[in-house]
């Protein structure tokens, strides 16, 4: 048995046997049972790189958002021998922002026309192999519909995008009820956001292209439909709307995703706002601070001034004694009046400031004009 594989085999309808199977022992062509195989990329290459076509291989070796491929194998005289495709589809799990995985999972299918047999490998899958199993259709549609596989594929990767995308909204949900406390809105709670921003933008591109892969899924099956008449059309069709279906979720959840991205946007301008507020208030409150160091100093400047200007006349230290001199009154004289009209002069420059007085009249029409020419 080969590490990272496991191999179920239809045993009856609608039964599926798990066994154990070597390389050797894998079916190759035209198989007696449809086969399904749960595997890791990594065992495919290792071991079964022979099995594949070559334009298979840059879908599990590479990094790739997405991809959707079908052919159909023909023998010498233009008979259909077997039909493979495959379809690739990309997640991103986020736990918390610093804290995530991507998931790029595959299922590639054979199918067999005339034995109506399948060989299907689902690769990186990160769902129990039994929680797919329920998910498949009965046996009648899953021999005459290759894309029934497709389907199902697709109902457990809508599982996956689903939880992935509740786990956003739920980092998105507490950043919203983290704003109650504006004390968390500090400058480094901005990259947090960025980050949780970031894995939406993820999820958006994702989505967009996981919908572009169901849609050419359908229109693939319908030209299928008309290539093979002979086959059963209503099974077909059946499974055409339930792609369709699928692709409605699918663009749901990619709403859901952009409302996200929105919601997100919405709380980074709001808490810019308030941190800005709240910086602003300590700006205004150093500003008030300096206005009150500034009034200070103009109180005491003219005094300074005429104090160097003047201060050695009038103390007379002739005798060794400090006596005033009968002129000391000039030092007063001048600085009161001075100090007075120096700061009646800043009162008068910045509380009234020169500018010409408009009319009331005139005034309370340019506030309720707007530019429609009605009023507020």
């Amino acid at each position: 048995m080969v590490d990272g594989m496991t191999v179920y085999e239809e045993a009856g309808t609608d039964r599926w046997l798990e066994r154990q199977a070597g390389v050797s022992e894998l079916p190759l062509q035209n198989p007696i049972h449809s086969t399904l195989i749960f595997s890791k990329a990594d065992a495919l290459k290792d071991h079964l790189h022979h099995l594949f076509p070559e334009p298979f291989w840059p879908v599990i070796c590479k990094d790739l958002n997405g991809s959707f491929y079908c052919d159909d194998v023909l023998d010498d005289e233009y008979n259909l021998v077997k039909h493979v495709s495959w379809s690739c589809f990309k997640i991103k799990r986020v736990r918390e922002p610093h804290q995530y995985e991507w998931v790029q999972t595959t299922v590639f299918v054979t199918w067999y026309p005339n034995t109506q047999r399948q060989v299907i490998y689902i690769i990186d899958l990160p769902l129990e192999d039994k929680e797919f199993l329920q998910l498949l259709p009965p046996a009648k549609s899953r021999n005459r519909n290759p894309y029934v596989w497709h389907t199902a594929f697709a109902g457990a990767i809508i599982e996956l995008y689903d939880r992935s995308i509740w786990g956003l909204r739920d980092l998105v949900r507490t950043t919203e009820k983290a704003r109650v406390n504006t004390t968390n809105l500090t400058p480094d709670f901005f990259p947090h956001l960025h980050d949780i921003a970031r894995h939406i933008f993820h999820s958006n591109e994702t989505l967009e292209i996981a919908e572009h892969t169901l849609q050419s899924l359908v229109t693939e099956q319908a030209r299928s439909r008309d290539l093979y008449p002979t086959l059963d059309r209503g099974t077909w069709l059946q499974n055409e709307r339930q792609l369709l279906f699928r692709a409605k979720e699918l663009h749901s959840l990619k709403t859901r995703s952009r409302s996200l991205a929105e919601r997100l946007h919405n709380e980074i301008n709001l808490g810019f706002n308030l941190v800005s507020q709240r910086f602003g208030g300590d700006a205004k409150s150093d500003s008030a601070m300096m206005k009150t160091v500034a009034i200070v100093s103009m109180v005491y400047l003219p005094g300074t001034f005429v104090s160097g200007l003047f201060g050695t006349n009038f103390f007379d230290y002739s005798n060794g004694k400090e006596v005033m001199t009968s002129s000391f009154w000039i030092y007063w004289a001048i600085t009161i009046p001075l100090t007075l009209a120096t700061m009646l002069a800043w009162a008068c420059w910045h509380y009234y400031p020169w500018r010409k007085t408009v009319p009331a009249e005139e005034r309370k029409r340019a506030e309720t004009f707007t530019p429609e020419g009605g009023g507020v």
